[in-house]
């Protein structure tokens, strides 16, 4: 027990002869690497916390409220953007989802147990949701070039080739299921936060 109690003493006085013998040089660049740490983690807080109001206020001007929130920050980059950057992260997400619908009917199109009318009407919705993917990734480029105007015209005849699509697979709702409904819901949150950017133009 004695030899132990000896030991961690004399460690302890290393530790302290060690610390006292540091250059100070050495000592301000750990509190200087600590501060840099605190002021690092203080940004990303405080950009956390503006992201997250910003899409609350986006989101208050969609119908689906939650599903507008939870889309936007599920993209990490959501946490620090400004509204454009919200705007493109909103394009993107629906040009991908256009661009997944069309990969979903072409398994349909595929499948010999469908059936033949449902087929025809699912290769119309598939030129449908191609020009959609293509109307929407005109519509990124076009945010980029702040060409709000374009944006809304390419956005809604996004959102009029899916409810095309609707009127293809009529008597046929299950076929894609909510998918066209939630692709206009993302369409929509694209429309707004555009909305958004041609009022702060504006002023």
């Amino acid at each position: 027990m004695e030899y132990y109690v000896n030991t961690f003493f004399l460690l302890s006085l290393l530790t302290i002869l060690f610390l006292s013998h540091l250059p100070q040089s050495a000592i301000a660049a750990a509190e200087e690497g600590n501060n840099n740490n605190n002021n690092i983690n203080n940004k990303q807080k405080t950009g956390h916390h503006r992201g997250a109001k910003l899409i609350s206020k986006v989101c208050q001007n969609v119908t689906q409220k939650a599903f507008c929130s939870s889309m936007l920050l599920s993209d990490p980059n959501t946490h620090n953007a400004n509204l454009r950057g919200l705007g493109l992260i909103a394009l993107k997400q629906a040009a991908t989802n256009a661009s997944d619908i069309s990969e979903f009917i072409k398994t349909k199109l595929n499948d010999p147990n469908v059936d033949p009318e449902v087929q025809d009407g699912a290769s119309d919705c598939l030129e449908f949701y191609i020009d959609a993917a293509e109307q929407l990734e005109d519509s990124v480029s076009a945010q980029i070039s702040k060409a709000y105007k374009d944006v809304e015209t390419w956005v809604n005849v996004a959102v009029s080739d899916s409810k095309s699509c609707d009127v293809a697979l009529t008597g046929y709702d299950s076929v894609l299921g909510n998918k066209s409904e939630v692709f206009r819901w993302l369409c929509e949150t694209a429309l707004t936060i555009n909305k958004m950017l041609v009022n702060k133009k504006k002023h």
